[in-house]
């Protein structure tokens, strides 16, 4: 059910209005003392001109007004409809993000893992050498003499001097003194 319409009376300018109502009266009378301010507004900066001509122009200014309002309202729609795009995107990124996340955490155990089991047999493994160890240093102890197993720097030989380069020489030397006697390389065998 509507409710009736109110009647106020008002003074815009130097007239008395009588306007009305659906609901807000007070809200009526703050829009009339605006227009009336409006107009006195103008009225101060231009003496001269008359109630019409003031009122004109007080409505010109409240139009252009409305239209910087309609457009930085029209602005902040836009602002608020690029915020929440990009709050959109933020989401989808963000739980991409956390899948990736979880991925690693899921890649991370299974490493953890697979390194726990490593160092399980490498330790039954350095245990078996151990007691492999323990067992021939046992039975050797019977034995005279004792074998050293000599590490396998000491184990390798070089002989300086001798590579490709020197081969060749050597073989040109023996080729041009075939028959004159041992070389200087036979000599030393």
């Amino acid at each position: 059910m509507k409710s009736p319409r109110k009647r106020i009376k008002v003074r815009i300018g130097k007239m008395t209005y009588s306007l009305s109502a659906d609901d807000d009266v007070e809200q009526m009378r703050d829009i009339a003392a605006t227009a009336d301010a409006m107009i006195e507004q103008v009225s101060r900066q231009s003496p001269g001109l008359n109630e019409t001509s003031a009122s004109v122009l007080a409505l010109v200014n409240a139009v252009s007004m409305m239209q910087d309002a309609y457009e930085k309202t029209r602005i902040a729609y836009l602002s608020r409809d690029e915020a929440l795009d990009a709050k959109e995107e933020v989401k989808a990124e963000l739980s991409r993000l956390r899948e990736q996340f979880w991925s690693m955490k899921k890649d991370l155990l299974y490493y953890r893992n697979l390194c726990d089991v490593y160092e399980s047999k490498i330790a039954e493994m350095a245990s078996a050498i151990d007691s492999d160890f323990k067992e021939e240093a046992a039975s050797s102890k019977g034995r005279s003499r004792k074998r050293r197993v000599k590490p396998l720097e000491e184990r390798q030989t070089t002989i300086n001097g001798v590579g490709d380069d020197a081969e060749e020489a050597d073989n040109e030397d023996i080729k041009e003194n075939k028959g004159n006697g041992p070389t200087s390389l036979e000599k030393g065998r």
